[in-house]
């Protein structure tokens, strides 16, 4: 990995499977970000919902995106270490992305620590779906289905293209329950605060595709926002937590 550098984060991308004009433009502009950090990234964190639907069976995975994992490989190959943590659209983390692309994969959060000229400032990052304390329903349905059982019953019993038109289906009530909840970013913020007391200087977060940055004394929230009409990211520069656009 490189010693020096820019750590980046995105979230909510929403890679899908019909390549209408919208999407073929979002992901020429994923392709052009990537390009664009290739010389001052050293890391790159995905924080959730890469894919519309990801799930890899025991021997198949999707057949798309190949020009956007190429571009994930050649960072790879420069010394930039990419982290992808899960989202709710992200549903099944097996080898592929692991073993054959590269990425460092984590369940739903993680959290570290920088070393800066300023001292080790703490970081923790999560998609943030269910965090939202109103947002119950959610999080019951969450337990159902991304425990072991259901996990191996959809990858033994669910034909692949059946799974992949269910996704597709699904994922536009999933998108609905989202916006429903449009008061969620200050829930997020509250949420933020309690890990700003538990000692971490930046909590960055997706799921809500609303990109925002507040600060509390020397503490900085971000919430990415997403890739489908914001195009935002933010980046950390050793000193400072910045939300930017591209």
């Amino acid at each position: 990995m490189k010693k020096d550098g820019l750590i980046y984060f995105i979230s909510d991308v929403h890679l899908n499977f019909i390549k209408d004009n919208k999407e073929i433009k979002k992901q020429k502009n994923l392709i052009s970000f990537l390009k664009t950090i290739e010389t001052d990234a050293k890391e790159l964190y995905i924080v959730g919902d890469l894919f519309d639907f990801w799930f890899e069976w025991y021997q198949v995975i999707p057949k798309y995106w190949f020009d956007i994992f190429f571009q994930f490989k050649i960072l790879i190959k420069k010394g930039i270490k990419i982290t992808f943590i899960s989202g709710n659209h992200d549903f099944y983390f097996n080898s592929y992305l692991r073993d054959e692309i590269g990425f460092i994969c984590y369940d739903e959060k993680i959290q570290f620590e920088v070393k800066t000229d300023l001292g080790n400032k703490k970081f923790f990052i999560a998609h943030g779906d269910g965090y939202a304390k109103t947002d119950k329903s959610y999080r019951v349905l969450k337990k159902i289905i991304r425990n072991k059982l259901s996990i191996f019953l959809f990858k033994t019993f669910v034909p692949i293209d059946f799974g992949i038109w269910l996704a597709k289906k699904t994922s536009k009530v999933s998108g609905k329950h989202r916006n429903d909840g449009a008061d969620w970013q200050e829930e997020y913020f509250e949420f933020a605060k309690t890990k700003f007391n538990a000692g971490f200087d930046f909590v960055i977060l997706g799921h809500l595709h609303k990109p925002v940055r507040k600060t509390l004394e020397d503490k900085v929230y971000i919430n990415c926002g997403d890739w489908i009409n914001s195009f935002s990211y933010a980046v950390f520069d050793g000193k400072d937590l910045l939300l930017k656009m591209f």
